[in-house]
């Protein structure tokens, strides 16, 4: 009798699971498996009792872990890694820093199209005719189905027609005539594209004669044909079929009909899904001002003492132009560039400007991509192919797999658009990105009008190198700013809606002068408030604690934090009169009155709302600067860093929204926000006019915007900062609990306070509850940990992760989530 070999496991590999754990788990291979294995692999391997995922390969050894019996992988999945061993220093360093787990980082760093999951199908078993006898008529159906495929639960429950079929299913598992599988399914696939070429036999004259003689009668090949041998490419090579059918007016019988009689062949190829059009370059290669070549050679000079360098140059001074030429330098010594910005919105203007200048070299990052393309432009990166040394994207750009990253721009860099608050990694893209480029001994470039506090404190203590750009480019004055005071508007009775007569007076001299406007509200929907003045009820989201914003082009009431929305009630569901009014005003109200002063004019808007579809950015920017809109209604993603040259007006509604804000920043921010809008007036030959409305025309922070005084703003906010024990010269860590109970989420939220309070003796504040206090039915409570400079962080963090484990043994608190978010700002 034969003996069965066994395999032999004297190696193990630590593998990352894009699941939300706290370490690696350990799995065996085979040696024969060894020799097809990398760190960076993906493989697929058994997770839990029925799940199959994709884990990447973090190490290879030979130590068998002493706690549980590891398990087999399931397949090896990639023949080069995916992932760079840069790259996983960088996830170690996210997960330690941003108190997650490196799962987190890996589910957030890999396209979708790259981790592969297991489905559960259900596998026909050979039956006796007794268990056929047993089964039921449904299970029957079922079985009968099986014979011809395998059948998903989701296609059981059609063939049934009912929605729950685990009872019937795990009815035939029991009886055996059915089996669990775990079907792996590969999420990427490439764009497979159809081409045809004339076969060989047709080449010559004498048999293309015969050819076209014999096609007189079947018109419609005959254009098929036609098409070849009229395009620009030559009628010998190959043709793409979408096109062919095009030009002929033909269909795909027609062509197939030719591929089945042997006059064309056809094949498929590979085509990428991202592919950015050459652009002319209207601009041309610029010659820099003397300012900015002064600037640039400064920066040049600092990186070879500063790994980081803060770029300050007023709205419209031309820094996209430095950064050009800091990027020629990078492409001529082979290295790659990531261009990061705060907005999915700038990338469409930047990208075209760059592939005016660099063509084909490059590419796109952000999450209106679809899979597919996020998978096409990660193996781009991998590869350092030459379709993307420049790599322009939002924050998420950061966690691409670089070779040989050379140069970081990060413009906007002050913009809390870098920093991810949920799900995990809670990162800041700009602190991530210098992190990333000492790891690869690259270069930063930090790109802003207004800098952020913290960028602003690293100049001041030699951390950073800094470069002023004091001058607009073409030497355009700043724009001239006016406040317009609400109060006396209205007891003026000059308010028309929510503009003033001044505003209103403005924007009609402005269009009679062929110039553009943008008037901005960062407020979305049509009002945020809907109240009954018979009663004062104000309709509430069922889920969250916030009241619903009426959007008009729906007619419905609709919650900014869940998604949950209702028709817009004729009459009020608390007192039943028909008496519901709206308040306040966001951006499609804006549109609507500023149509009605103007009927003629064409108006736009750029909000949330209005750029959901993945190429809406583009057409709103692309309308804008054709000038076929002439007034562009936006919230704040039309003001950061676009550049518009017929722009002469910029009006702000009301600028109290952004002061008045919760916010140890909210000072900071509105000032930062409010010089961008101002940056977008007059950036060519004239200077622009900026009208702000307020009720606070005193404000400070409104008189500093005015005077273009970011040094008042610092040393102010410098004081209040050191006074109240805030950043940049404190670290903030705000711990948040969530739980569907109420009493539940404030007995967690108090017991890890107080526990914390005994190891902990700096500043800790709270538990209280948000603003907010319920989203989603999920109740939040938060807490907020100082730490000043005689505390290391690191051992802050282990303090609370050592608190969290103690939380989690206790079992009334397992169902509570607890979310660790570092610089919450």
């Amino acid at each position: 009798m034969e003996t069965k070999k066994l395999v032999p496991f004297s190696d193990y590999i630590d593998v990352l699971l894009p699941l939300a754990l706290p370490k690696p788990y350990t799995y065996k291979i085979t040696a024969e498996q060894l020799e097809s294995l990398a760190v960076g692999f993906r493989v697929a391997v058994p997770f839990g009792k029925q799940k199959i995922y994709t884990a990447l390969v973090t190490k290879i050894h030979q130590v068998a872990p002493q706690t549980y019996e590891p398990k087999s992988i399931a397949m090896i999945l990639d023949e080069v890694p995916i992932v760079t061993d840069s790259q996983l220093k960088f996830w170690e360093w996210m997960a330690s820093y941003y108190m997650c787990s490196q799962g987190e980082i890996m589910r957030a760093c890999l396209p979708a199209a790259l981790l592969l999951e297991s489905k559960t199908v259900l596998v026909k078993c050979e039956a006796s005719e007794v268990q056929l006898k047993a089964l039921s008529d449904m299970q029957y159906l079922v079985y009968e189905a099986l014979q011809k495929q395998t059948l998903t639960l989701d296609e059981i429950s059609k063939i049934v027609d009912r929605k729950q079929v685990m009872p019937l299913v795990l009815g035939m598992l029991d009886m055996k005539v059915a089996m669990i599988h775990q079907h792996l399914e590969e999420k990427y696939k490439p764009k497979r594209v159809r081409y045809v070429s004339l076969a060989k036999h047709y080449h010559s004259e004498e048999s293309l004669k015969a050819l076209f003689d014999s096609l007189q009668k079947a018109p419609k090949q005959l254009a098929v044909l036609m098409a070849i041998f009229t395009d620009s490419t030559g009628h010998k090579e190959l043709k793409k079929v979408s096109i062919l059918k095009s030009k002929s007016g033909s269909g795909s019988s027609q062509i197939k009909t030719l591929i089945d009689k042997g006059v064309l062949e056809e094949q498929y190829q590979d085509e990428h899904r991202l592919l950015i059009k050459q652009q002319q370059d209207v601009l041309g290669n610029k010659t820099l001002s003397d300012a900015q070549q002064l600037s640039l050679d400064e920066i040049k000079k600092q990186f070879d003492n500063k790994k980081v360098v803060l770029f300050e140059g007023v709205t419209s001074s031309g820094k996209t132009e430095v950064y050009i030429k800091l990027i020629e330098e990078q492409l001529a010594h082979g290295n790659q560039v990531l261009y990061l910005l705060p907005e999915i919105s700038l990338t469409s203007q930047i990208v075209n400007r760059l592939a005016a200048r660099f063509g084909d070299q490059v590419t796109v990052y952000h999450s209106k991509f679809s899979i597919h393309e996020r998978a096409e432009v990660w193996q781009k990166v991998l590869t350092a192919s030459p379709e993307a040394r420049v790599i322009v994207g939002a924050r998420s750009a950061v966690l691409l797999p670089f070779e040989n990253l050379g140069l970081v721009l990060i413009d906007e860099e002050h913009e809390n658009s870098y920093k991810q608050f949920d799900p995990a990694p809670r990162y800041q893209a700009r602190d991530s990105a210098i992190y990333l480029a000492n790891l690869m001994q690259s270069r930063v470039l930090l790109g802003s009008a207004t800098p952020s506090l913290e960028s602003a404190e690293n100049v001041r203590t030699g951390k950073y190198g800094w470069v002023r750009l004091t001058e607009r480019y073409g030497g355009v004055s700043l724009p001239k700013i006016e406040l317009i005071d609400l109060k006396e508007a209205n007891r003026k009775k000059m308010m028309k809606g929510m503009f003033s007569s001044q505003l209103i007076d403005a924007i009609q001299h402005t269009l009679s002068q062929g110039k553009q406007v943008i008037l901005f509200q960062n407020r979305r929907g049509y009002a945020p408030i809907s109240e009954c003045t018979s009663c004062g009820h104000s309709p509430q989201c069922t889920q969250c604690d916030v009241s619903l914003t009426y959007h008009q082009t729906q007619q419905q009431l609709r919650c900014h934090y869940c998604g949950y929305n209702i028709p817009m009630p004729n009459q009020c569901h608390a007192c039943g009169m028909p008496t519901l009014t709206t308040k306040g005003a966001g951006t499609q109200q804006i549109e609507e009155q500023i149509k009605a002063f103007f009927p003629e004019v064409a108006v736009g808007r750029m909000d949330w709302d209005s750029t959901r579809g993945k190429w809406s950015f583009d057409a709103i920017i692309e309308s804008f600067v054709q000038e076929r809109i002439q007034i562009l209604v936006g919230t704040q993603m039309v003001v950061k860093g676009l550049d518009f040259k017929n722009v002469l007006l910029v009006g702000v509604i009301n600028a109290d929204h952004v002061l008045n804000f919760p916010d140890f920043r909210a000072h900071e921010r509105s000032y930062q926000m409010l010089c961008q809008v101002a940056g977008r007036a007059g950036r060519s030959d004239r200077k622009g006019n900026v009208l702000i409305q307020t009720y606070q025309p005193e404000h400070p922070i409104l008189r500093q915007v005015l005077d273009h005084d970011y040094e008042g703003l610092y040393q102010t906010q410098k004081k209040e900062r050191h006074e109240y024990k805030y950043p940049p010269y404190y670290r903030m860590i705000r711990i948040t609990f969530k739980s569907r109970q109420y009493d539940t989420v404030n007995l967690a939220s108090e017991w890890f306070t107080n526990v914390l309070r005994q190891s902990y003796e700096g500043t800790v504040l709270g538990p209280v509850f948000p603003s907010v206090a319920r989203i989603r039915n999920q109740y939040h409570k938060q807490l907020v940990v100082k730490i000043d400079h005689n505390f290391t962080p690191q051992v802050i963090k282990k303090t609370l992760e050592r608190t969290l484990q103690s939380f989690q043994a206790i079992a009334a608190f397992r169902s509570t989530r607890v979310n660790f978010d570092v610089d919450p700002y």
